[in-house]
């Protein structure tokens, strides 16, 4: 064996031991062999875990540096190199012209290649992955024996960098779960839901029954309905209960920033990457991600949301390397999906994947049984938020409460009580202490003047039958509220309430 192979090597060697980055370990054996060595071409495959296993080409120097050729993966047992790791058996030859198991003559003979030397990376009884290299020279036995020696140091320093990168990446990753968990916890913390009405009942059932399952699950609802609060109720029920329920608002990323935010990115991926960032499908990995207004995505990054959830898998910005992830998806939306995919507004593959198993949350008008519940439930919290004794709604302001159709919904309703509670002085809150509700959404459109169906002219019409009722009644009782509100079956508040509507107070 010539001196120059063992210095050469050894310098190598010394240059691969000094580094804990993986990339940079990789990236010393592979250039190594080709600038100090002069071999011709140089690859590493490792073995990643799956069914088939394979061998995912991570490192390449000398002929190509490509990455994503056709020998990128290699199933084990396949090819030279997958022969290589099913067998763990060196494979050299000094002579590539007369071996029958180099098939490609011609490109051997236009690189005027003359070895190869193949060599599986073992960790004790671990298989690591293949280091592999083509010569233009021939290389003694002695030769071949000593990089097969530098092959067993090349696979300790990889595991050992490897090693160093699970914990870095765990470190990473458990730093940005609890940055996550810190700003999740800055928030108001969300009510449980509540409710006693048959609407609510039925929807309450349809998540007993998915949630145990993996399916992905559509929660369709009005703006303030509680579909947070819903998806949190998914995954509480889930078998994901253990892992984070990590939210994404849709509607606030940045058209720039959502693939860097959904998928995460690597050090110097873009200007300002400092460092490497995990996105939102891994910090939920093992656990459930919450897509909330997904119908707000643009059409290229609903194109990659789809890849994700067909694949299970994504890749950070400024790398090619894919990430298995495990996250079960719970999407929402107050908009009709399938108007947004007549509209080409949505992508209608998309679409069909998330809407598994679709979930309609009610309005709060068509659950104004549950409205005294929700009502007691706010005030206990904001009491002990505003730090001031629990306060109370008399029996006309709930009947008001009752009365009103919600176009805000729970969202309202909580806003209404939070201005009510810091308001009144005592510990009742009566009707007039209340906002004049009628007189507050007179402009902002319902969520059926939105998708464009005729709601408006009949609830015109229906309001007008409204009027000329509590009008008749009033003429007859000759304006007395209280007898009025008898003959039409009404509490006095509620019937109060409908004057200053119509404007008859």
């Amino acid at each position: 064996m010539g001196v120059g192979v063992e210095a050469v090597l050894g310098r190598v060697s010394l240059r691969m031991a000094s580094s804990l980055d993986l990339d940079e370990v990789l990236s010393e054996i592979t250039s190594g062999l080709v600038t100090e060595l002069d071999a011709a071409m140089a690859r590493i495959w490792l073995l990643r875990s799956g069914t088939p296993k394979e061998l995912h080409l991570v490192a390449s120097a000398g002929l190509s540096e490509r990455l994503d050729g056709r020998q990128s993966r290699i199933p084990v047992g396949q090819l030279k190199i997958g022969e290589i790791a099913s067998t763990r058996a060196t494979v050299c030859s000094s002579d590539l012209f007369e071996d029958p198991r180099f098939v490609d003559k011609g490109w051997i003979r236009e690189h005027d290649l003359r070895t190869f030397a193949g060599y599986p990376l073992e960790y004790g009884d671990e298989l690591v992955g293949v280091l592999a290299m083509f010569a233009r020279r021939s290389l003694s036995t002695a030769e071949l024996e000593r990089l097969g020696i530098f092959a067993a140091q090349a696979s300790v320093a990889i595991k050992n960098a490897g090693l160093f990168a699970e914990v870095t990446e765990l470190t990473r990753r458990l730093e940005a779960e609890n940055s996550y968990l810190r700003e999740v916890l800055h928030e108001d913390t969300p009510h449980g839901l509540v409710g006693q009405s048959d609407v609510f009942k039925r929807t309450l059932r349809e998540v007993e029954r998915v949630a145990p399952t993996s399916s992905t699950v559509l929660l369709q609802g009005e703006t303030g309905t509680g579909k947070e609060l819903f998806a949190r109720a998914v995954h509480d029920m889930s078998h994901q209960r253990r892992g984070a329920l990590v939210k994404v608002n849709c509607a606030a990323l940045s058209p720039a920033l959502i693939e860097s935010e959904l998928f995460g990115h690597e050090k110097g991926a873009f200007t300002g990457a400092s460092h490497r960032r995990l996105g939102r499908f891994e910090l939920a990995r093992g656990g459930t991600l919450f897509l909330d207004e997904v119908s707000e995505l643009p059409l290229e990054a609903q194109a990659k949301l789809l890849r994700v959830l067909q694949e299970h898998e994504v890749e950070r910005v400024g790398s090619a390397q894919p990430i298995p992830v495990d996250a079960r998806i719970v999407a929402a939306t107050n908009r009709d999906l399938t108007a947004e995919v007549r509209a080409n507004r949505f992508r209608p593959d998309l679409y069909f994947r998330l809407n598994v198993f679709p979930i309609r949350i009610p309005p709060l008008r068509e659950r104004r049984d549950d409205i005294p519940l929700l009502a007691e439930s706010f005030l206990d919290t904001l009491a002990m938020r505003l730090g001031v004794k629990p306060k109370v709604l008399d029996e006309e302001a709930r009947a008001y409460l009752q009365s009103y159709d919600w176009p805000g919904n729970v969202r309202e309703l909580q806003n209404v009580l939070e201005r009510a509670a810091i308001l009144t002085a005592g510990t009742s809150i009566s009707i007039a202490e209340l906002p004049e509700l009628s007189c507050e959404h007179d402009d902002i459109p319902s969520a059926s003047d939105l998708d464009g169906t005729p709601e408006r002219p009949l609830r015109e019409r229906m309001q007008q039958f409204e009027r000329s009722l509590l009008v008749e009644a009033l003429r007859r009782d000759d304006g007395n509220q209280t007898r009025a509100a008898a003959r039409l079956g009404l509490s006095r508040g509620t019937l109060q309430y409908k004057l200053k509507i119509f404007g008859l107070s």
